[in-house]
């Protein structure tokens, strides 16, 4: 058995999914957080039913990427309609289920965050609205699991919904010039857009019919705090503010962590050593081996993983409390002047966890232009947070500005932004669904920080320790002498010795991964300067490169890695230039 599950973005479809199938799905508090169909099984008895969660959408007729997959995923006509509704926002919600009713398939309605509307004062009459529109209806709650025995007993005696009462009867209506985007029968003069109204006055009808207002609610502490942020000068104020301690927080913690770490290794990373020692023969692997594995180990616990720790920690609470969506707002007419919508906050602060989802993530702007500019941005001039942590490292060891490399960061972000910008002259207006502000389930912050924190050991931990012995046997092995030729060159054109120069080039494998040499080298605080952010603003990483053709395709990545190129070179020369 095969049930889709449905709705308008941000009623909780995705926590649905959790809850009923144990499912580890990542739940957010902002609209878009699904942009992708995830999957689920649930078994009751003897029945198995494959749970299939899809993208939110507003309507099934709306010209988006989201809409288009739901569409053809109801016309392989599925066994079970499961639509989750907000029940604070019901009659909007409602909308959508009558364009789901007019296919004729099975439905059960959930009416989701019952537990909020009561907060709010709101009383759902959920008897009259399943007689209303002749489907099993559900007062439901996928954070306290209100309703969810109610649902499992309907599906374990099988009763499935009979088909569907059509509330709005479209034989009469027409739309013309719209390609029958809303199924209307062509012919009898009426638009679109009178199909479109008589739905939402359906809406409007129905919840009228079937919601109490419980008289005036005191006001909570957190809706005084929603209406501070979400001011629109206090609460721009407010989230500036945010975003500054949350950067503190993140560099502080690396500094008091890297000190302790750091004294926890030493005599593991001596056992080590010795152990190659003495258990290899003497030799060049054995002394390359032996440097290089300790040096492989230190630098991921005590530089990188405490800043992908901090960048798990705070993206999964700005996510859950509801902030993160806010700075799309606020941003929203500072991103006009660079072609993007305010949205493309979201993805672009995602980045400084791990660009690869983020690449993902820019799906849920509205078209392929500012997805373009967004992954651009990615790309050339967001580090992700183990290129932060490194990065932090070198400025430490060769006492670099970080006033430089943070203003050349912002600059570049600035100007690349605005040459991009240019591309969308036609820009779309900004209609954005603000969560309310809600306080995190530390349940679903954990899984979100374990999630995003496994990437550490399976992936940043095996490549920084593979690449530190390769870069050990490199200047063991005197390879470097080689490339000393180009030394004069980079030292006119860039400020920096040739060797520095290579860890640049190395950006294209994994940016993180080119710090790593700068650190094995001898470098005076200007050239480590000029080296660490040509190294920031540079080429996208390999898995980037990879996820960028998936969703853009080649075009669209051979350009970024000119511009890339471009962006990072052009950075040296001007820092050489300007630099004492």
């Amino acid at each position: 058995m095969k049930a889709v599950i449905v709705g308008n973005p941000n009623v909780g479809k995705s926590f649905v999914l959790n809850r009923l199938t144990g499912s580890r799905v990542f739940v957010s508090n902002y609209p878009g957080t699904s942009v992708e169909t995830n999957r689920g099984f649930l078994t009751i008895g003897n029945k198995s039913i494959e749970m299939l969660d899809m993208p939110g959408v507003y309507s099934l007729y709306s010209d988006t990427k989201e809409a288009a997959m739901l569409k053809e995923t109801l016309e392989q006509s599925p066994d079970l309609v499961v639509q989750v509704l907000d029940a604070v926002n019901l009659e909007r919600n409602l909308v959508l289920t009558l364009e789901l009713m007019e296919r004729n398939l099975p439905m059960i309605l959930l009416l989701n965050q019952v537990d909020r509307a009561r907060q709010l004062g709101v009383k759902i009459d959920s008897k009259a609205l399943s007689r209303q529109l002749n489907v099993p209806v559900f007062s439901f709650s996928a954070l306290t699991g209100e309703g969810v025995l109610d649902l499992l007993d309907q599906l374990d005696k099988g009763v499935m919904p009979s088909k569907n009462v059509q509330i709005v009867d479209l034989n009469n209506l027409a739309c013309q010039g719209c390609g029958g985007c809303s199924g209307c029968s062509a012919g009898s003069g009426q638009s679109c857009a009178g199909v479109d109204l008589k739905r939402v006055d359906q809406a409007r009808i129905l919840a009228d019919k079937t919601i109490t207002q419980l008289g005036k609610v005191q006001i909570h502490w957190l809706d005084k705090i929603q209406n501070g942020i979400d001011h629109p000068v206090g609460g721009t104020i407010s989230l500036l503010v945010i975003a500054y301690l949350s950067f503190k927080v993140l560099l502080q913690f690396i500094n008091l962590s890297e000190g302790p770490i750091n004294i926890l290794l030493v005599p593991l990373n001596r056992l080590i050593s010795e152990v190659i020692i003495e258990h290899l023969p003497a030799g060049i692997v054995a002394q390359v081996l032996s440097q290089a594995v300790p040096e492989g180990i230190i630098i991921p616990f005590t530089i990188v993983m405490p800043a992908m720790l901090m960048v798990s920690i705070l993206m999964a609470l700005l996510e859950d409390t509801g902030i993160l969506p806010r700075y799309s707002v606020a941003l929203e007419r500072v991103g006009r002047i660079f072609g993007l919508s305010g949205q493309a906050v979201i993805p672009l602060t995602l980045g400084l966890g791990c660009r690869t989802p983020a690449v993902v993530a820019t799906r849920i702007l509205p078209n392929t232009t500012q997805r373009f500019i967004a992954v651009t941005l990615l790309s050339i001039v967001v580090p992700c947070a183990a290129t932060l942590g490194i990065m932090a490292s070198v400025l430490s060891q060769f006492q670099a500005s970080f006033p430089v490399v943070a203003g050349s960061l912002l600059v570049a972000f600035l100007v690349l932004s605005f040459i991009l910008g240019r591309m969308n002259a036609q820009q779309e207006e900004f209609i954005y669904e603000l969560p309310p502000l809600r306080i995190p389930t530390w349940d679903n912050v954990w899984i979100k920080i374990k999630s995003r924190f496994a990437g550490f050991f399976t992936e940043i931990m095996p490549l920084l320790l593979i690449m530190s012995i390769a870069i050990r046997a490199i200047l063991e092995s005197g390879v470097l002498e080689y490339v000393q030729e180009l030394g004069p060159v980079t030292q006119i054109v860039f400020g920096i010795p040739s060797e520095a120069f290579v860890a640049v080039l190395l950006t294209i494998f994994q940016r993180y991964l080119a710090p790593l040499l700068l650190l094995n080298l001898t470098l005076t605080p200007r050239e480590a300067t000029i080296a660490i952010t040509m190294i920031v603003i540079s080429l996208p990483c390999l898995p980037v490169m990879v996820m960028t053709i998936r969703e853009l395709g080649w075009k669209a990545l051979a350009k970024i890695i000119a511009m890339g190129f471009a962006a990072s070179l052009l950075t040296g020369i001007v820092l050489n230039i300007i630099l004492p």
